[in-house]
């Protein structure tokens, strides 16, 4: 048995105030590639394998927490259905610390695989659970059940709430992935573009932990911009197919908000890299970077995203996707 399932751009968090009584809420869609891709079968024991490419292109560190990650999502399965053991061969993995959603996906999809190796139908939001995803965005786990374009409703918040403090999904264990309030197909083809970015400025763990308490609460004015923007343009362009409309709200909210905050944090290279994407298209950061998704002419995109990484002698890859609107599939 195999599972294929997306990568997802994370547009931006809705809600980082919380004077409403609830935060987070997410905007997002999830793209064909990259992907991941696990085969297993079953075993007495939890056995986990990696393609050669995964082995030759993947920091040491970074190997051994996708093994971690891999064994304790599949360990935590096979506890809740009464298994032991499972054959897990990795064959594709979205790439980590780009903002593509590379954990949540690889937790989901070893969670679901081993699950239904054994005959049982676990859905996304059960194994999100058990595997400690979507604590903060519900972008990666309702795109992963149902892909296209996601609007999720975040946590309750206060006191006696789901969440009493802003944190991310990392360091949001116990909290249960977020409602899904939006879902439509997501029919535009987008330009990844990745530049390779040195470790030590990368946004994870602990460091993302603090830029959550730094910048939230985010004032209410930009939150109630986000929101109309949101609601009354991007969800109807999404149904209405016009682009023109959503890219404007995608350029917009890279001011606003946290999404603001997260643009701000990056260094001026991928700022100014940003800025130049936007000169001739719709343009945005996913999540914390550094990949930036442009949808437009996407030959132009990819000229300019070329010009720009000769210029500033930056490495990276460049990639054309599409909309994913059918989320995992198990063959």
């Amino acid at each position: 048995m195999k599972i294929i399932s997306p990568c997802r751009i994370h547009m931006g968090l809705i809600d980082m105030n919380g004077s409403v009584g609830r935060i987070d809420g997410g905007i997002g869609a999830t793209l064909d590639h990259p992907n991941c891709e696990i085969s297993g079968k079953e075993s007495n024991e939890i056995e986990i394998e990696f393609s050669n490419s995964i082995m030759n292109n993947t920091p040491e560190e970074d190997l051994k927490s996708l093994h971690d990650r891999i064994y304790n999502s599949a360990k935590n399965v096979l506890s809740e259905i009464g298994q032991e053991g499972v054959y897990l061969q990795v064959n594709e993995v979205i790439p980590a610390h780009t903002g593509l959603g590379s954990g949540t996906q690889v937790s989901l999809s070893t969670g679901k695989l081993t699950s239904s190796i054994y005959g049982h139908d676990l859905d996304a939001y059960s194994i999100a659970k058990l595997t400690g995803r979507g604590g903060t965005s519900g972008i990666g786990v309702s795109g992963f059940e149902f892909g296209g374009f996601i609007v999720d409703g975040g946590h309750s918040f206060g006191e006696s709430g789901e969440k009493t403090d802003y944190r991310p999904s990392s360091a949001s264990k116990n909290v249960k992935p977020a409602p899904l309030l939006f879902r439509h197909d997501f029919n535009w083809e987008v330009v990844l573009t990745i530049p390779k970015i040195p470790t030590e400025e990368q946004v994870s763990d602990k460091k993302e932990v603090d830029i959550f308490k730094k910048y939230c609460p985010v004032p209410e004015d930009y939150v109630n911009r986000f929101c109309r923007l949101v609601l009354m343009k991007m969800m109807p362009a999404v149904i209405e197919n016009n682009m023109k409309s959503f890219g404007e709200c995608i350029n917009e909210i890279q001011g606003l908000g946290f999404k603001g905050a997260e643009v701000q944090l990056q260094n001026s290279t991928l700022k100014n890299l940003l800025k130049h994407l936007q000169n001739t298209s719709y343009s945005g950061l996913s999540s914390f970077g550094p990949t930036i998704y442009s949808l437009g002419d996407k030959k132009e995109i990819m000229e300019q995203s070329n010009e720009f990484f000769d210029k500033e002698g930056l490495d990276g890859e460049i990639i054309v996707s599409k909309g994913n609107n059918t989320g995992y599939k198990l063959i």
